[in-house]
C-alpha cells in the first residue's frame, strides 16, 4: 500500500509583515525544500499522476509527493517558476481567478500586506512550461457560507476562466481557506473536477477520498530539517518533540492492541 504526500505552498517571497511570515516562503529556502525532496528520495509527481492512482488507472513510485501553490501569487512566476523548471518537479497552482491582474484584497481585509497577483499572460506561460493550474473559486470566499447557486458558480467559473486561457483542461480544486462540508464537496465534483485538496494534514492513502485530500503546509519559516520531518511524519507540527510524540503513539497502540 503506497502511501503519498502533498505540499501546500504560497507566496514565494520574503515577508513583508510577522503576520506574512506563515505563507511566503523566501526564494532561497523554496529552492533548498525542492533539492531536500531529491536528496532524501523523494519522487515528485503531478495531481495527474495522483488522481489516475486514486482511480486505479495507474500507479505512483514510492515515497510520492507532489508540490502545489495556493492562490496565485505573482512571486509563483518570478521566484518559483525557476526552481521548479531546474529541478523538473512539477507543481500545480490553485487560482483565484477573479483575483488574476488585481491583489490579494481577501487578505488585505485582514490586516496582510497587499501582494500583486499573477496576470492571465504569466498564467499562460507558465502553463507552456508546464505547470498546472487548479481551481481556487473566483474571489476566494468561505464556501459553506454561501447559497448553493452561488458556490457552485464559484466553483464552475474558476475552472472555466483557466481552461480558456491555458486551453488545458483544469482537474484539480483547492477548497479555500481549507473549508468545506459534503455539500461543497459535492459540488466540486460536480463541476466535472479529478480531485480536491484541503488542508487537513497528513498522509494520503490509496482509500482516501479523492475530493478530501491532505496537505502538508510548509509555512515561510521552515527550515529544511523541519520540512524533513514534516515529509517523514506526516504533519504540520515541525517542533523537536514530534518524533517523541509519534513513536509514543505507535507504542502506546501496540500495547492497548495487545489489551
Amino acid at each position: 500500500m503506497k502511501r503519498f504526500l502533498i505540499l501546500m505552498y504560497h507566496a514565494i517571497d520574503l515577508p513583508r509583515s510577522e503576520r506574512e511570515a506563515r505563507y511566503a516562503c523566501p526564494p532561497t529556502l523554496f529552492a533548498r525544500h525542492m533539492q531536500l525532496l531529491r536528496a532524501r528520495g523523494y519522487t515528485p509527481v503531478s495531481l495527474d499522476d495522483i488522481a489516475a492512482y486514486l482511480r486505479l488507472e495507474g500507479e505512483i513510485p514510492d515515497h510520492a509527493v507532489a508540490v502545489t501553490l495556493d492562490d496565485g501569487f505573482r512571486d509563483n512566476f518570478d521566484h518559483a517558476l525557476p526552481v521548479l523548471l531546474e529541478h523538473q518537479i512539477p507543481a500545480t497552482i490553485f487560482l483565484a481567478t477573479g483575483m488574476i491582474g488585481g491583489n490579494n484584497s481577501w487578505m488585505q481585509a485582514r490586516d496582510f500586506p497587499s501582494r500583486a497577483m499573477l496576470s492571465w499572460s504569466q498564467v499562460r506561460e507558465m502553463s507552456d512550461a508546464g505547470i498546472s493550474f487548479g481551481g481556487h473559486t473566483v474571489s476566494h470566499p468561505r464556501l459553506p457560507d454561501l447559497a448553493s447557486p452561488q458556490a457552485i458558480q464559484e466553483i464552475s467559473d474558476s475552472k472555466n476562466a483557466i481552461e480558456d486561457i491555458t486551453g488545458c483542461p483544469v482537474k484539480h480544486f483547492a477548497y479555500p481557506y481549507g473549508l468545506l462540508n459534503s455539500q461543497v464537496r459535492d459540488m466540486v465534483e460536480g463541476a466535472g473536477f479529478d480531485s480536491a485538496c484541503t488542508t487537513r494534514p497528513g498522509f494520503n492513502r490509496p482509500d482516501i477520498d479523492r475530493f478530501l485530500l491532505r496537505r502538508i503546509e510548509v509555512y515561510g519559516r521552515n527550515r529544511v530539517w523541519e520540512l524533513a520531518q514534516k515529509l517523514r511524519f506526516g504533519t504540520n507540527d515541525s517542533s523537536r518533540l514530534q518524533p517523541l510524540i509519534y513513536y509514543w503513539k505507535r507504542i502506546r497502540q501496540r500495547i492497548l492492541n495487545l489489551d
